[in-house]
């Protein structure tokens, strides 16, 4: 059985539009769920045809339905079900095949609607009170967005592994696609995932895990030798700092259970710590969507400006946003560890990584975008963005922060900041 099997947007809307033309768009609904059903099959089919989807380049949208949709098609594919076949793809690995569905029975429509209905979400583990004690100097590697197993990410994973500078934890913040299922953790996770000497790991939850129910990110990840980690959200601190990790995906783009309170009661009982937050989802952007929830449940602690830097991922790109004017917080989003996404900057000719500055609005600062080509995208890496990691080297009340290229070659660039208290 071939691994790490894709399924671009244009064989979703292929696969659909063939199950119409044999009448899966006339068959009647036996009740109101099933009708649901159809009609979000109906407007995936709709969405899927509109979609920009480049041959043999992978990839998968913020969609509940449509990434459940790419893993179902992807896991029938491996299968060799009826009416699939696979084709080598040009997806920068040996492992990567887009699976292809030509002659389609309709019959796997109402498979996959059995399939789906199966699908339960994991309780939500309670993370325990305290944080736990690190050094004062300590190092983190961050990865974003990462869980394709494809392009660069390996390439960032071989980077991290063998860094010869001490690696205290390597944190993923979210995102394994398409849907986080069983196969797709084991395939586009836990096989490439950077096993650094001597190094902690922790994997925050994303959007994607969430669309089969978190399952296999709270069973097969946090329950792994390589992370054992009790809970979806953590902390850690030293004599400076206080780190947290949230899950903000169980409760999309929000705070499920006790974390308000729990986070409200360590930064209590260390008042003169700096903070760096850490999460999947982002509290504010200048390309995407906002985060209210987010803002709400923490402007008692933004509005003290004791959060220094708050990294996320979500959105495929890396951003250092500047200083917000209100929070004094550091916004920095890393969501660009091995997803093929489109560049931001207008100006996309440029054949060199650079970062490209755009203003304040809206309330929101301004900041750097990183905008360059591709090469780990062979099909036409002149229209993506690169990939990279990000390391923090935490000395005293000084952060250093590393963008790296996913070879771990050249920095994209150096930044430090120092917390002062306010």
């Amino acid at each position: 059985m071939v691994s790490n099997a894709s399924v671009a947007i244009s064989s979703v809307a292929h696969a659909l539009t063939r199950a119409r033309n044999e009448g899966f768009d006339s068959a009647s609904a036996a009740d109101v769920e099933e009708a649901c059903f159809l009609a979000e099959l109906r407007r995936c089919r709709s969405t899927a045809a509109q979609l920009p989807h480049p041959p043999g380049v992978f990839h998968s949208v913020d969609d509940h339905v449509m990434s459940l949709l790419q893993t179902y098609l992807a896991h029938e594919a491996k299968q060799a079900a009826k009416g699939s076949s696979l084709v080598p793809a040009n997806l920068a690995t040996a492992e990567g095949y887009e699976a292809k569905f030509d002659n389609v029975d309709p019959g796997w429509i109402w498979s996959l609607r059995d399939w789906i209905k199966k699908l339960r979400k994991h309780e939500f583990l309670d993370a325990a009170p305290g944080s736990q004690e690190i050094a004062n100097n300590y190092r983190l590697a961050l990865l974003g967005d990462w869980g394709t197993g494809l392009y660069g990410a390996p390439v960032c994973a071989r980077s991290i592994e063998s860094d010869k500078q001490a690696i205290d934890m390597v944190m993923h913040l979210g995102d394994i696609y398409y849907a986080g299922d069983t196969d797709e953790v084991d395939e586009r996770f836990l096989a490439h995932w950077p096993r650094h000497p001597g190094a902690a790991n922790r994997a925050l939850n994303g959007t994607h895990e969430m669309y089969t129910g978190g399952n296999a990110y709270f069973d097969r990840i946090l329950g792994s030798a390589d992370f054992a980690q009790p809970a979806s959200y953590f902390a850690l601190h030293n004599e400076h700092w206080l780190l947290v990790g949230l899950d903000t995906a169980y409760a999309d783009h929000d705070l499920y259970g006790a974390q308000t309170s729990w986070l409200r009661a360590l930064a209590d009982a260390l008042p003169g710590h700096g903070i760096l937050l850490f999460s999947h989802h982002p509290p504010f952007s200048a390309f995407e969507s906002q985060g209210p929830l987010l803002q709400h449940k923490l402007m008692p602690l933004l509005s003290t400006g004791r959060v220094a830097a708050w990294y996320w991922g979500h959105e495929h790109s890396c951003v250092r946003y500047d200083r917000h004017p209100g929070w004094k917080t550091h916004g920095r989003c890393i969501g660009h560890s091995g997803f093929p996404y489109f560049r931001l900057a207008k100006d996309g000719a440029r054949n060199e990584a650079r970062w490209v500055r755009f203003d304040a609005a809206n309330a929101l600062p301004g900041g750097v975008v990183l905008d360059g080509p591709n090469p780990y995208v062979t099909e036409n890496p002149a229209r993506y963005g690169p990939n990279g990691y990000v390391t923090l080297d935490l000395k005293g009340r000084t952060v250093h922060e590393t963008y790296w290229a996913p070879d771990g070659d050249q920095p994209f660039a150096e930044f430090d900041f120092e917390y002062q208290a306010p």
